[in-house]
């Protein structure tokens, strides 16, 4: 890069008299509008400067200055910093060829943190390649050595080209910044859609904290928040400012409301039930407490294995288990060394939590897929964010071994599906929690007299067949009840169920094929004795559906949905022939 001799002269004169300021933007959970950090961005003070920061920031590559500007832009952030709320994580910018440059090893950054009374637990490293990264091996293990003192690590132009996976794999950060140019309109664009939701899959999966930045409109926002980024940056929440200021309460009740209503559609049918029916409250504590004292209620408190680490708005910052703190406590100096330092310093800042209203059986998958150390440790149950309470692994592998129990004992002994009770409690879940749902009533026309002509065994296999077809549809997201009988119940999240049915009715005719004889099959209808003992003729068996949904009309009890779907079974019965009826028709 050619460099002028005027911008030359200007650049050593901000080098020399430090002319840089910082202004702060916010990052904000998406979940319920409370401030995560600030990402500290420099300004020129220079009056009449030829050229902006950008600009800057890349002639002090050509001067071989940038650690000398990356020293003042730091100081002057963290000088400003002392505004910054407590819990709150500052988030600096680091150009990756200078982290491992001497002068930024020396510590000098440690030296800032301690005279503004900052930790660094309240810094986030966000690498951002201004180039590409000259020395990778040197660079990750610097990265590490600054990851073993507290420092957090943020990947910043995720999916720009620059930052890909193998970054990813090689940094292993806590936090990825997806770039501007993929949220960016995000709401009309499919494409882009797909790869954010294939983000923020990733992220969940490996614990990583997403951000998406650049966010400038109300409808960018909105489509974050129903893909499930956790959290955002942008103009369209605050615009940098030299004060680190909150949200507004009418932005964070619209964040709010954006989040319950996009999980209201997240509806996942669950034989278990929600994480929230087994969790405990958990003793909690604050940062700024002794790690004296967290170890003295361990020490007294046989059964008690974790406490976790909140701040004074209830949201969970750190989390600590009886074996690190006894560890820490232990051995020979452990307890002069650790003895007066408080809980922010001692206590680990990743661990799985997951919201109220979360599967047990998701929740069980999550908490075993972690790592060997991790996996013994308790899950934090959250709600709207907050802190709601912990559930161990005891608490997950008892809930699951008593509901398979109760399953087997109460299960359709033919078809192993779910019976009477489970569907009951199911429904009564549908009508109580408001989400969206469509309960299916499916019932065979002219079994009765199939099961006379052809016998019980042959009975029993058309009865199975269904159940296999009904579950091949339906998979882990749709819930199949066998009432009894010919009769079966699916549950789904999907008001648009005529297709559902269609699949269900050809599948189911095809199978049966085989349970005919030929001659029946090709005439199309049975020789079978009706209700009063005399021989007639009954068509192919088919299938009468009964829909209802609460897509225009909720329903207050159990007995009032009963009779809408006694009502619309009755109707569908009349129709000769696969048969669908709907309460929205």
């Amino acid at each position: 890069m050619k460099v002028t001799t005027q911008e030359k002269k200007q650049f050593y004169q901000i080098i020399k008299d430090e002319l840089i300021y910082p202004v702060y933007q916010p990052i904000v959970s998406l979940v319920n509008g409370e401030i995560v950090g600030y990402e500290a961005l420099s300004r020129i003070q220079l009056d009449q400067c030829e050229f902006n920061t950008e600009k800057m920031f890349h002639i002090s590559e050509a001067l071989d200055q940038v650690w000398e500007l990356e020293a003042i832009c730091r100081k002057r952030s963290l000088q400003c910093a002392g505004q910054k709320p407590l819990g709150a994580k500052l988030f600096l910018n680091v150009d990756p060829n200078v982290i491992h440059d001497e002068k930024f090893q020396s510590g000098t950054t440690v030296r800032y943190l301690e005279q503004y009374n900052m930790k660094p637990s309240d810094i986030i490293f966000e690498i951002t390649e201004r180039s590409s990264i000259e020395d990778c091996p040197t660079f990750c293990k610097t990265i590490q050595h600054y990851k073993k003192q507290k420092f957090e690590i943020a990947i910043d132009d995720f999916g720009n080209g620059y930052a890909g996976l193998a970054r990813v794999c090689a940094f292993s950060p806590d936090y990825l910044k997806i770039d501007m140019e993929v949220v960016r309109n995000i709401d009309s664009d499919r494409v882009k859609q797909s790869l954010v939701e294939s983000f923020a899959l990733f992220c969940e999966s490996e614990q990583i904290k997403l951000i998406a930045e650049g966010i400038e409109t109300k409808e960018e926002l909105q489509k974050l928040v129903e893909i499930g980024v956790e959290y955002g940056q942008g103009y369209y929440l605050q615009k940098p400012d030299r004060n680190m200021y909150d949200l507004k309460p009418e932005q964070k009740l619209e964040i709010r409301n954006l989040h319950l209503k996009h999980e209201r559609y997240k509806f996942q049918p669950s034989f278990f039930g929600v994480v929230e029916t087994i969790c405990h409250e958990g003793q909690v504590t604050f940062t700024d407490q002794s790690a004296l004292e967290v170890y003295e209620r361990f020490t007294k408190n046989k059964d008690l294995t974790e406490i976790c680490v909140i701040d004074r708005k209830k949201n969970v910052v750190g989390y600590l288990t009886k074996t690190m703190v006894m560890e820490l406590f232990g051995g020979r100096f452990g307890f002069e060394l650790h003895a007066k330092r408080n809980v922010e310093e001692i206590m680990r800042q990743k661990f799985l939590f997951v919201d109220v209203h979360t599967p047990i059986e998701t929740v069980s998958k999550m908490a075993l897929a972690r790592p060997v150390e991790d996996i013994y440790d308790a899950v934090i149950i959250t709600v709207q964010g907050k802190y709601r309470g912990v559930v161990t692994v005891k608490d997950l592998l008892e809930a699951a071994i008593s509901i398979q129990v109760a399953r087997a004992t109460e299960a359709s002994p033919l078809t192993g599906l779910p019976g009477n009770a489970a569907i009951q409690e199911k429904i009564e879940m549908l009508l109580t929690n408001e989400l969206p749902y469509s309960v299916i009533y499916i019932d065979m026309d002219n079994f009765k007299a199939y099961n006379d002509a052809y016998g019980f065994n042959n009975g029993d296999l058309m009865i199975k067949s269904l159940a296999k077809v009904l579950e091949n549809h339906c998979g882990e997201n749709r819930f199949v009840g066998h009432i009894g009988g010919d009769d079966f119940v699916v549950i789904t999240h999907d008001w648009n169920t005529e297709k559902l049915y269609r699949d269900i009715c050809h599948d189911f005719d095809m199978t049966i094929q085989s349970l005919y004889s030929k001659m029946d099959w090709n005439r199309g209808f049975i020789i079978s004795k009706d209700r009063n003992g005399f021989e007639n003729q009954f068509p192919i068996t088919t299938l009468s559906v009964a829909a209802v949904t609460n897509e225009k009309h909720n329903y207050e009890s159990v007995d009032a949905f009963s009779k809408e779907i006694a009502k619309l079974k009755k109707e569908a019965k009349k129709v000769v022939g696969n048969s669908y009826i709907s309460g929205m028709k």
